[in-house]
């Protein structure tokens, strides 16, 4: 598996640098030739089936597996939902969905959904990327049973998010929308675990882009007749932020390593944690280390730190996965507390 893993993403890093560049970033429309062509060469790797049953005509590789892929896709800057994909194929095969081809997107809540026959309507909340596809899963709970139901947009009233987040986000509003499918949702799967490990792995390969932005700069810019590298508190600076990255790295690896990876709250808490935490400190010290220029739109740090701020609000930030572990710590274990996080 190793070897196989190793092929993929050598051959994905291959397609991506191939495509990507700052100037795709800056037009993510449907309508540009360049971003379907990086989507065909993507979808014929078979990136958006990888975690799907064979069955299905998927590669049948664990989820567990797909996280490199996604660290990668996001240290590249990739401005397509392949994330998003790959999450919403494994919960649809996972759910005995037949997942759809293209692209598939999901909304992260839902609200004041009304159901009459085949039909939809309500509130889809926070929906990525609703501008390169109509198709959109999500999850809710009917008669006390949770349901996973796919649908294809058939209306305009979409709205899109003013936020802090380079990718585009939407709000849809369903009026009497086609349910393409809906089925129970697989027991094992919890939609909030798995959206925070694979926001903590996408966090993850931004912050490494972010530290080589940063090193290359303070290489390469001079200062007082000498590079920015060679001042102390530039070298201190730099310092922070990798340890901040290699503690966030070490917390993914616990649970890429593990078969039932998105079981373990506990981990995929803190997991969460220490990734926002460590976006946090990473985005304002490479904003201080880039000055002005970090903000621009023409240089891209501001693409990857601007993602970073929104990805580590979804799915719980760190406050909410800090209250979950202490809760879980006072309500379901006799441990003292370094016996607990240990």
């Amino acid at each position: 598996m190793n070897e196989e893993l190793g092929i993929i993403l050598e051959t994905t890093s291959k397609i991506l640098s191939k495509h990507v560049n700052h100037k795709l970033r800056q037009n993510v429309d449907n309508e540009n030739p360049d971003l379907a062509n990086l989507w065909t060469e993507v979808e014929q790797l078979g990136l958006p089936k990888i975690a799907v049953k064979d069955k299905f005509n998927g590669s049948g590789l664990p989820l567990s597996s797909t996280l490199p892929i996604i660290k990668l896709s996001n240290n590249i800057g990739t401005p397509i939902p392949l994330s998003e994909t790959i999450l919403s194929n494994y919960i649809l095969s996972e759910s005995e969905i037949n997942p759809p081809n293209g692209i598939i997107t999901y909304a992260i809540d839902a609200k004041d959904l009304k159901i009459i026959g085949n039909e939809i309507s309500g509130d889809l909340i926070s929906v990525p990327y609703l501008n390169l596809t109509d198709k959109i899963i999500f999850i809710t709970e009917i008669d006390n049973s949770k349901q996973v139901i796919l649908v294809k947009s058939n209306t305009e009233e979409k709205e899109l998010k003013k936020n802090f987040l380079s990718e585009p986000r939407y709000n849809l509003k369903l009026k009497k929308c086609k349910i393409l499918d809906i089925k129970p949702l697989n027991l094992s799967i919890n939609f909030k675990y798995l959206g925070a490990i694979v926001r903590s792995a996408q966090m993850i390969g931004a912050m490494e882009k972010i530290l080589d932005l940063c090193i290359d700069y303070c290489s390469q810019r001079k200062q007082f007749g000498r590079a920015l590298s060679k001042f102390q508190a530039i070298q201190h600076q730099i310092s922070e932020m990798a340890v901040e990255l290699a503690a966030s790295s070490a917390a993914l690896s616990t649970i890429t390593n593990s078969e039932v990876f998105y079981k373990n709250n506990k981990d995929i808490a803190i997991l969460k944690i220490r990734a926002g935490s460590a976006a946090g400190k990473i985005i304002a010290i490479s904003h201080q280390v880039h000055g002005a220029i970090g903000f621009t739109q023409e240089y891209e740090l501001a693409y990857f730190t601007r993602n970073l701020n929104s990805w580590r609000n979804d799915f719980g930030n760190e406050s909410y996965w800090e209250d979950f572990i202490g809760k879980d710590f006072l309500e379901k274990n006799n441990k003292n507390l370094w016996e607990y996080l240990t």
